[in-house]
């Protein structure tokens, strides 16, 4: 389970000072990545409904189009999913479901048979619960809390963990949902593969969730994790909202395209 590794600390919610972005404007070799829902989009009910903020987009799309800047979405959802929300996916390197989807999938036919069996188990919990949705992926599945009717919400919940007890996979807990996974890489895992293969002298990185955790705990001195929302955070920045990412963007954006 993805957790907020040790000595994490909290800083004030702050807008990005303008060393920061000086900084990140004039480095050698940009690498910006970024987690999709809560950050790009703002958290909706229906998943397939989270479209991005188009400020957002077009702003990551000035930097991707410089030569010496890589832009990602690096996301829990399903690669193939992510390319239906993203304007021409094609500008961006999209990576999904947290980290794993970034060479290709390779899974276990037995673990292939474990997920479908535990996407069953779900499924037939969902029938309990009105608002109980469950996402399958390619190479998880996802239980989501967040329509479900508050008095019932704790009782679907533990009826999960006990789910958890009996399957063999490893558990992602974020907002209002938990996650079921055969996957073994994590969003650290992608974020270190991209600057590896980029050769980014600095990294940006910008998530809202417990799995972006493991992101923040991957950058370098140097490189610049920020945290969207409140909670306890290895990130050393932090934004309030999907909004203020779009001020970012767009300012980080505007100032690399003039140099």
């Amino acid at each position: 389970m993805s957790t907020v590794p040790p000595g994490a600390r909290q800083p004030e919610p702050t807008d990005i000072d303008e060393a920061t972005l000086t900084n990140l404007a004039s480095t050698p070799r940009l690498l910006v990545a970024s987690d999709f829902d809560g950050v790009l989009s703002p958290i909706v009910d229906d998943p397939m409904r989270s479209f991005p903020i188009p400020a957002s987009i077009e702003a990551l799309a000035r930097l991707a189009e410089r030569p010496d800047t890589d832009v990602a979405i690096v996301s829990g959802r399903e690669r193939s999913r992510l390319q239906l929300l993203v304007p021409e996916p094609e500008r961006f390197t999209l990576v999904g479901s947290h980290g794993a989807e970034l060479d290709g999938i390779d899974v276990d036919e037995g673990d292939r048979r474990r997920l479908e069996r535990l996407t069953g188990d779900l499924r037939a919990l969902g029938e309990r619960f009105d608002g109980f949705f469950v996402e399958a992926k390619a190479l998880s599945v996802a239980a989501h809390f967040r329509r479900i009717a508050t008095g019932r919400r704790d009782e679907a919940i533990a009826a999960v963990d006990r789910l958890i007890e009996r399957w063999p996979a490893k558990v992602v807990t974020g907002k209002e949902v938990v996650e079921f996974t055969i996957g073994t890489a994590d969003k650290g895992d992608a974020v270190v593969a991209l600057r590896d293969r980029t050769a980014a002298t600095v990294t940006v990185y910008l998530g809202d969730d417990v799995t972006d955790e493991d992101a923040f705990a991957a950058l370098d001195p140097g490189d610049v994790g920020i945290k969207i929302g409140p909670g306890p955070t290895a990130a050393t920045h932090r934004l309030d909202a999907p909004a203020a990412v779009t001020t970012f963007l767009s300012a980080l954006a505007e100032r690399r395209c003039r140099t």
